[in-house]
């Protein structure tokens, strides 16, 4: 393997239609860091998370990116 090439772990986009207290309630339970991202009352789109490091943001958002391009997405 070539050292300049990135290996993405796959990953699975699990959509769901639960209201956001039963999301936020079920995350807490499942992960250790979190990135939430959406669209407050006011119709703007904020972000809040307890990852500190921005570049680790980064990867994450572009983790998510790279699974819902490949079609990791799975319905409720």
């Amino acid at each position: 393997m070539n050292d300049k090439i990135i290996s993405f772990p796959v990953h699975r986009v699990k959509k769901t239609k639960e209201p956001v207290p039963m999301v936020c309630e079920v995350a807490s339970e499942v992960f250790k860091d979190i990135i939430i991202m959406g669209e407050n009352h006011d119709g703007q789109v904020q972000m809040i998370t307890t990852v500190s490091d921005p570049a680790e943001v980064l990867w994450y958002m572009e983790a998510a990116r790279f699974g819902i391009m490949t079609g990791g997405v799975e319905d409720e």
